[in-house]
């Protein structure tokens, strides 16, 4: 009764016309248009004195229950991403929960979990992916840490710069990667999935910047060119 419920009240805040929408989008054909962005890693953003108080260690499978409280729903795909070798690292709070977490491939990386498309990387560059905070702690600075622990860790071994996908149509994602000192490489991908199951993609340049708005709007946070 209670999903029926919930339904129904979904339909009176979407209206019809939004709700065929979803519907279609999750059963019958979706398409996203992802935008690749790429930082340096010789420059560390500015960090706020709010983000420094916060723990992080690197996600394993012995470190796993710290994710229970906030993360539980992610496990399955945390132990496949660490079957794979992938690098994980969690941000813990004063009660060692894991509140935030954020991982990274050193190498060509193959997105099975929702866009499935590859991701090709350049000599000397990574590849940053699924980070993910937990909404209480959603403010603290914790984006702004990982870019720090990024920008001190991964040249030592030999990386100068990172790359992340981000769905042009999550402003809020694009906007943080832009403060944090992304800039577009002129590369868009756009995936496409038909009734749940079918998955393909394609990859073309473009040539004039498109989110230079949101650069000017988080000029604070950049590093200094």
């Amino acid at each position: 009764m209670s999903s029926i419920a919930g339904l129904f009240g979904k339909i009176r805040r979407k209206g019809w016309r939004g709700t065929l929408r979803i519907l279609c989008e999750r059963f019958i054909y979706r398409r996203w248009e992802l935008v690749m962005l790429e930082r340096p890693l010789d420059i560390a953003p500015p960090m706020r004195l709010s983000a420094q108080r916060w723990r992080h260690t690197r996600i394993s499978p012995e470190t796993l229950p710290k994710l229970e409280k906030y993360f539980s729903r992610y496990l399955p795909a945390v132990r496949e991403l660490l079957a794979r070798g992938l690098r994980g690292d969690m941000f813990l709070n004063d009660e060692g929960d894991a509140i935030g977490m954020m991982w990274v491939s050193f190498q060509d990386y193959y997105d099975n979990h929702l866009y499935h498309c590859w991701v090709r990387l350049p000599p000397g560059c990574m590849y940053q992916f699924a980070g993910e905070i937990a909404p209480p702690w959603r403010g603290v600075g914790l984006p702004l840490l990982g870019m720090c622990i990024a920008c001190e860790e991964f040249p030592q071994l030999g990386y100068h710069a990172v790359r992340s996908l981000v769905d042009t149509s999550n402003l809020p994602a694009l906007t943080l990667h832009i403060r944090l000192g992304f800039r577009e490489i002129g590369e868009v991908t756009h995936a496409y999935r038909l009734l749940r199951f079918l998955h393909f993609s394609r990859t073309r340049p473009y040539h004039e910047p498109r989110f230079l708005h949101l650069r000017k709007k988080g000029s604070r946070l950049l590093p200094q060119e």
